[in-house]
């Protein structure tokens, strides 16, 4: 049961436990989960005026391609989470991205179709979690791994290439012993690690109720293609596979830059499964005419998490990331953002009790773990749709017909698209398939007869760097209109925009913008026309941030505002300054 899977006994009598200054942190996991923890604890302690010391303890180099620098990942950022992080102030670099993806073609064995995204934008990005695979020559591309490990060594944490080979615990109060024997008491021990690694036993010195996640065995590998054919055979999309293939959840083959990723998953893949899959007419079609499986190539069978730990936390003591819990299938750089900043938020304002993460980061992860039991249905839902071939081409038909029709509602696109990309809660993805249109469009596209299908052609290639995020304006073109309605703001990768206000038949400029400003954001919390125009400065890259995207992460986690009231308060300031500025001169 849910309840049992995170609770732990009370321990209302404890004293309070908190860090303080020269308070002292173990990160155990330079992955995403201890990178962003580390990186928002210390956020939030240098805003309430706490210096607090962090080790990340990570013997990786995630700047060295193969094993040693491997992540075991497929690599995608979702939708919401690349939105996520530009609100943060975390903008993505094209060094990281591999390639923008801006639309998923869907493969069933009754045929395939195109789903874009709803602005045509590139707003999912694609990684490599190390620098690459074996045998890869060239550096082209960062680490998505490095990067966000730089992010938090830039905060303030403090990187130790050691691994750890004991943990225990001293007074209450965690220890972690290093191979070469250094031993070093915190105030708070975080393991931020997955679930393939040798170090959740460790855990075990420090007797603990905690329970690993529950696992299945999975399969990842690379083929490298070439850039040109990559682009040729896949572009900027990625391919989603829902076959009739037993034991097999979900396939995806995910181009990147001179390589394809291509990720299983389900019940025990074994090699049997994987031969099968890449012998399906489906996906030959996404590989050039010849093109067979190379004798040599990076491949893993990792384990991924598909149940929470019991009892995720104890005095001084929280998992997070895939240790802790993470998404069903998708999304999991998300619920490691989730899980981590969750904790690190409780650690600061609440403390670092059991009790105090029992109250504060608990919720988020009953929540994960009862969106996930949904998500669970869900996929055996689709499972069995994947064996009706009536219900294969009703669900085809009706997103072809949507993704032909400019402006009509989107019902079942928005559904796999979700469902893909992780981008929504399997809960608000369900409800969707609860209204009452849904129903009745979906009955009738599977009942009108068996009309051939037709792929959605694939649409010419948006002029911009292949890695970068967002969408291009040329020089004079407007992103934003004065007195248009918005329901969204945006955020400037690239290049700059100016800020315009028209009075009187005269256009006043206002601002100039640059890389990692945005604006618009007032569309977010009242439905007023926009107060000014915004204009490209030359040649600038803009990704746009849904409003409803944003205020359920704001709605989750309040925190996130923060940055957004902060750069609304400069700019009142700025103009105050320049309101002086004029009346002196007057």
């Amino acid at each position: 049961m849910l309840e049992n899977e995170f609770d732990t006994s009370p321990e209302d009598h404890s004293p309070k436990l908190e860090l303080n200054n020269g308070s002292h942190v173990a990160v155990i996991g330079g992955g995403p989960a201890g990178s962003f923890f580390s990186y928002f604890l210390l956020d939030m302690a240098q805003r309430v005026g706490i210096d607090l010391q962090v080790d990340i303890y990570e013997p990786r180099d995630f700047s060295l391609p193969g094993p040693v620098g491997c992540n075991m990942c497929g690599g995608v950022i979702s939708e919401s989470l690349v939105q996520t992080l530009a609100a943060e102030g975390i903008n993505l670099p094209p060094t990281v991205v591999q390639r923008g993806i801006d639309s998923y073609v869907l493969h069933m064995d009754e045929g395939n179709v195109r789903i874009d995204t709803p602005l045509r934008e590139k707003r999912i990005a694609v990684v490599h979690r190390g620098a690459g695979p074996r045998g890869m020559e060239g550096m082209k591309w960062r680490s998505f791994d490095d990067y966000l490990l730089d992010l938090a060594v830039g905060k303030g944490a403090k990187l130790v290439r050691r691994r750890v080979e004991s943990l225990s615990r001293k007074d209450g109060r965690p220890q972690a012993k290093t191979w070469g024997g250094l031993l070093q008491t915190y105030d708070l021990l975080v393991p931020a690690v997955g679930v393939n690694t040798a170090t959740l036993k460790l855990a075990e010195g420090l007797g603990l109720s905690y329970k690993p996640p529950r696992t299945t065995r999975t399969y990842i590998c690379e083929f490298c293609l070439g850039r040109e054919t990559v682009e040729r055979y896949l572009g900027s999309s990625m391919h989603v596979f829902l076959l009739n293939i037993p034991r097999l959840e979900f396939a995806a083959i995910i181009p990147k830059g001179d390589y394809v990723t291509v990720c299983l998953l389900g019940r025990e893949i074994d090699k049997s499964l994987v031969q099968f899959f890449l012998d399906a007419p489906e996906v030959k079609k996404c590989f050039p005419p010849n093109w067979r499986v190379p004798r040599d190539f990076c491949h893993c069978s990792p384990r991924i998490n598909v149940q929470g730990a019991v009892q995720p936390f104890a005095d001084r003591i929280v998992f997070i990331g895939d240790c802790g819990i993470t998404r069903l299938y998708k999304d999991g750089v998300g619920a490691a953002y989730r899980t981590a900043k969750a904790a690190a938020k409780t650690a600061i304002f609440q403390g670092v009790s059991a009790e105090d993460f029992r109250r504060h980061y608990r919720p988020v992860c009953q929540g994960m773990g009862t969106d996930n039991k949904i998500g669970k249905m869900i996929f055996s839902v689709t499972r069995l749709t994947q064996k009706i071939r009536l219900a294969n081409r009703g669900i085809l038909r009706m997103v072809s017909r949507e993704q032909q029709n400019e402006g009509g509602r989107r019902r079942m696109s928005i559904v796999l698209w979700d469902i893909f990309t992780g981008s929504a809660p399997y809960r608000e993805v369900f409800l969707r398939t609860l209204h009452p249109s849904f129903l009745v469009r979906l009955l009738w596209d599977t009942a009108v007869g068996t009309s051939p299908l037709s792929a959605s052609r694939r649409q010419k290639e948006n002029a911009m760097e292949t890695g970068a995020l967002g969408k291009v304006y040329r020089d004079g073109e407007s992103i934003v209109r004065q007195g248009e309605v918005g329901d969204c703001m945006y955020v400037i990768q690239t290049g700059q925009v100016e800020v315009l206000q028209e009075k009187n038949d005269k256009e006043v400029r206002l601002a100039v913008l640059g890389e990692g400003d945005f604006f618009g954001e007032m569309a977010l919390f009242e439905r007023e026309a926009r107060s000014a125009t915004v204009r490209a400065l030359g040649e600038v890259r803009v990704l746009t941030v849904d409003k409803r995207t944003l205020l359920r992460r704001i709605n989750e986690d309040p925190s996130l505002a923060f940055r957004i009231v902060q750069k609304m308060s400069g700019r009142i300031r700025e103009l105050n300054t320049e309101v002086v500025r004029l009346k002196a001169g007057e």
